[in-house]
């Protein structure tokens, strides 16, 4: 026989998991967390299920941040957008003209 201790009403399950008794009470009617209506005044939950819906939102919820984390993160073969690199002006291309500076050595 379960100890009487393994049963919650709304308000203890509401209590434990640190919501309010409305947001229980749809938890509930949504049939995420299961529960047992015993007559119109009286519902009643295994504190294993319980604690079983928050692992599971947990995993689900961290799954979905998790995603979301690496949906953000540039591919690993992506240039880094804050690269520590300075950019500089464009490269000169052109040799520069060095005429002058040749006739002036031959004039010497």
């Amino acid at each position: 026989m379960e100890d009487i201790d393994d049963t919650l009403g709304l308000e203890d399950a509401a209590r434990m998991l640190r919501l309010g008794l409305e947001a229980m009470k749809d938890l509930v009617d949504k049939g995420e967390v299961p529960a047992v209506r015993l007559n119109q005044k009286h519902t009643v939950m295994l504190r294993e299920d319980l604690i079983n819906f928050l692992r599971s939102e947990g995993r689900k919820q961290a799954a979905e941040r998790k995603r979301s984390v690496i949906g953000a993160l540039p591919a690993a073969n992506a240039p880094a957008s804050g690269s520590t690199r300075r950019t500089s002006k464009s490269r000169r291309t052109k040799l520069p003209d060095l005429r002058a500076y040749e006739q002036a050595d031959h004039q010497s």
